[in-house]
Order: C-alpha cells, then sequence, then structure tokens
C-alpha cells in the first residue's frame, strides 16, 4: 500500500496531499467506476450484517468486520457506512451484556443509581458529579427516561455504549471523505478492531468526553472547536487540560512533549505532598480535583494493579512500527509524538491504580486503533494478516472464555431481538 503521496487523515487538515485534486492517482481511484452488478454485490455484502445483528450480535460484529477487511478496495462510502454502523451497534449490544454489579469497582453501580434518582424526579442527582459541573452523563440519562421510560440495567449500559461508538462512527467517516479507498476501509477496521466498547460502560463520563474530543481536535472552526469542548467538558473537567495538550501537540510537538514528560515527572514526585495539601484544604476542593478523594481514601497504589503485559507487548510493536524508515510519511511523524506522549503517561502513571487508563483513555480505548494504522497501513500484506489474526482471537475470546464477563444478561444468540425487553 506504498503511496506517491499521503493522502490519509491526520490532524492537521491543511496539507495539500488531502485534496483529490493535487494527487492525480487519488482522483483516478476515487473515479474508476462500478458496474451495477459489482455494486448490488457489494449492497448485499453490507447488508447481510444487519439481518444477522437480531439474532447475533457477536456473529454480526465478526461478518460486518471480515467485509469489512475483504472490501478494502471498494470506494463506496454508503457501503462502509453500512459496515461501520451495524459495527457499533452489535459491538455495542456485545458488551451491554456484560456482569453487572458485582464489585464496588463496578462504576456503573454508582451511575446507575443516578439514573433510579433521576427517572423518581430526584432532579438534584444532575448535579452529582464534577462539584455540579458534570451534568452531561445525567442529562443523558433523563433523555434516555423521556424517550424509553425505564430500561434495564443491559439496557441502559447498550445506550451508554451505543452513544460514544455512534460518534467515534460519524467522527470516521466524517474525516474520511478525501482518503484512497484501501485507506478509509481499512482504517474503519483498525479503529473499531481495537475500539474499547467496555469503557463507556464503566468510564462512561471520561467516555462521552473522550468521543467530542476528537471532534475537537479534527474542527478547524473555532465555534465548532470549542462548542465540542464545551460538550466534552460537561461529561468531565479534564478534558479541557487534555484538549490543550493535544491541541498544542500538533502545533508544538517537541515542547509539547518536553512539557509532558516534565510535568508527569514533577507531579509523580510530588504526589505524596499534593495529596497532604488536599487533605488538609490547602488545594481547593473543586470539581476537577475530585479524583484526589478516591486516593486519599484509597492508597492501594502498586505498579502491578494496571500491568498488562499483552497490552504492553501491543505497545512495543507499534513502538517498532513507528520507528521503521517510511520515507516521506508525515503523517506517521506526526503521529509518532501522540504515541510517545501517549506510552509516556501509560507508563509514568503505572505505580497509581487505575490512573494509566482512565488518563490515556482517548489513547488506549479511542485513538489506539487509528495510530495502529498510521504505523502499519504501509505494509499492507502484514496489516491484513495481523489484523484478521486480532479479529479471530476477539471473536474466540467473546464466544468461548468464561473469563470476558460477557453473555450475563443474555446469552449470544437468540430469537428475533431477544437482548431487548419488547413486552
Amino acid at each position: 500500500m506504498q503511496h506517491s503521496c499521503n493522502q490519509n487523515f491526520s490532524f492537521n487538515q491543511d496539507s495539500s496531499c488531502l485534496s483529490p485534486r493535487s494527487n492525480p492517482c487519488l482522483t483516478h481511484h476515487l473515479k474508476r467506476p462500478y458496474s451495477r452488478a459489482h455494486r448490488s454485490i457489494l449492497y448485499c455484502l453490507a447488508f447481510c450484517p444487519w439481518f444477522i445483528l437480531p439474532f447475533s450480535p457477536l456473529i454480526a460484529y465478526f461478518v460486518a468486520m471480515v467485509f469489512l477487511l475483504l472490501c478494502a478496495d471498494c470506494n463506496d462510502k454508503l457501503m462502509l457506512s453500512l459496515l461501520g454502523l451495524n459495527i457499533a451497534v452489535s459491538g455495542s449490544l456485545i458488551w451491554a451484556s456484560r456482569v453487572y454489579f458485582d464489585s464496588d469497582s463496578d462504576d456503573f453501580l454508582r451511575y446507575y443509581d443516578t439514573y433510579e434518582c433521576l427517572i423518581k424526579g430526584h432532579f438534584d442527582a444532575l448535579f452529582t458529579y464534577g462539584g455540579g459541573f458534570e451534568i452531561g452523563l445525567p442529562l443523558f440519562y433523563v433523555l434516555l427516561d423521556c424517550v424509553w421510560g425505564a430500561l434495564r440495567p443491559s439496557e441502559i449500559l447498550f445506550f451508554t455504549i451505543l452513544f460514544p461508538s455512534v460518534l467515534v462512527f460519524v467522527w470516521v467517516v466524517r474525516y474520511m471523505g478525501d482518503w484512497r479507498a484501501q485507506d478509509r476501509a481499512l482504517c474503519l477496521f483498525f479503529v473499531f478492531l481495537f475500539f474499547n466498547f467496555y469503557a463507556p460502560s464503566q468510564w462512561s463520563r471520561q467516555s462521552f468526553a473522550c468521543a467530542f474530543i476528537l471532534f475537537a481536535l479534527k474542527e478547524e472552526k473555532f465555534f465548532w472547536k470549542y462548542l465540542f469542548v464545551v460538550c466534552a467538558s460537561l461529561f468531565h473537567l479534564t478534558s479541557i487540560p487534555i484538549f490543550f495538550i493535544l491541541e498544542s501537540l500538533k502545533k508544538y510537538p517537541k515542547i509539547t512533549l518536553a512539557f509532558v514528560v516534565l510535568g508527569s515527572l514533577s507531579f509523580v514526585f510530588a504526589f505524596e505532598f499534593i495529596l497532604m495539601a488536599y487533605k488538609v484544604g490547602f488545594i481547593p476542593h473543586l470539581g476537577i480535583l475530585n479524583k484526589l478523594n478516591y486516593y486519599t481514601l484509597y492508597q492501594e497504589r502498586g505498579i502491578f494493579m494496571d500491568l498488562d503485559f499483552s497490552f504492553l507487548f501491543l505497545l512495543f510493536c507499534m513502538g517498532v512500527l513507528f520507528c521503521f524508515p517510511t520515507p516521506k510519511d508525515f503523517i506517521k511523524r506526526e503521529q509518532t509524538y501522540f504515541f510517545l506522549v501517549f506510552v509516556w503517561l501509560y507508563v509514568v502513571f503505572l505505580p497509581f491504580s487505575y490512573a494509566s487508563n482512565r488518563l490515556t483513555l482517548v489513547f488506549n480505548s479511542f485513538l489506539l486503533g487509528y495510530m495502529f494504522f498510521v504505523a502499519i497501513r504501509n505494509f499492507s500484506i502484514v496489516a491484513y494478516g495481523v489484523g484478521f489474526l486480532i479479529l479471530l482471537a476477539k471473536f474466540a475470546y467473546y464466544f468461548f472464555s468464561p473469563y470476558s464477563g460477557l453473555w450475563y444478561s443474555y446469552p449470544l444468540m437468540g430469537k428475533f431481538l431477544y437482548y431487548f425487553d419488547l413486552h
């Protein structure tokens, strides 16, 4: 998949390579004609997962992903949208079946309490999070109640996972208009291959905020960019500093990387003093700092709490791919800084319980697939082979493993729309 010009999207949209007019090979590819029979076959393939979905979201997810990988030479945006939307819905249904209320560490336990308070008319629950500023998720629950009425926990999980999943799908489709066909389908495939559908069910507020941050990073118009930032902050206030760090990383990558390294190291070494100052009230108890309450009460920090060797191995492989020389690959060069910031923050905060996953959520759950795609896309055979093997492993894990935590609320297949209470 070697290209003479890097026409895949990057976070900077002003590159001349992004325009079909400035890229003859791209213009020719986008204008390639398709016969009516060819299009009919493609649309039949795209609709197949939708016929499977009512009976088994897992099989629908797998079939849609395989079709997306096999049809990588298709430049039909409607077909890619049908497959992508099906993947978002089926993935949400898969993880909505997960076990819940099984431990105090399940954040959904607290979110469900908020939901119950709201449907009973206790609207003071709107101001439960972030010192009363983070009203996004409670408002989302109010909207669910207005449209659907009282819902079961699995149904709440489904809609909570679905919303950020669809936002990610819209984000990919919205900003892939000028890519080559192979890059469109393959990028969409890897984004959803590594998208963490579990994250919105556990870290709901942070996940909603991450989805809006993605739009803010890509949007060029001032009004829309900061409207998305405001939306993100209504779900989680930490999205404000995260956005400005990532925005600065686009424009001043080396300076921002140095700032992140020095700032995070200073924070780690000063953390005990920060906790002490927070306990005695020297640091004000603002909504954005509420998470410090957790560490003042539960100082069960330890590097092995978040250590996932398979994930670290994936990061190592991505690091090798980013280091592999690919001449004139300016997008890869830009994304290398995002990858370095992600890896640094993930590793340096491992000693603090769950801080690594939460702090780098926009990377490890939302942008991981895109970064992997950027790193591997120039090695076409390897990309397709690795993608299919990882997809096969995920399917086997979801289908066979008792440790997945899935299929608690409903089985992996059943009668028509069996996962919803239609009575």
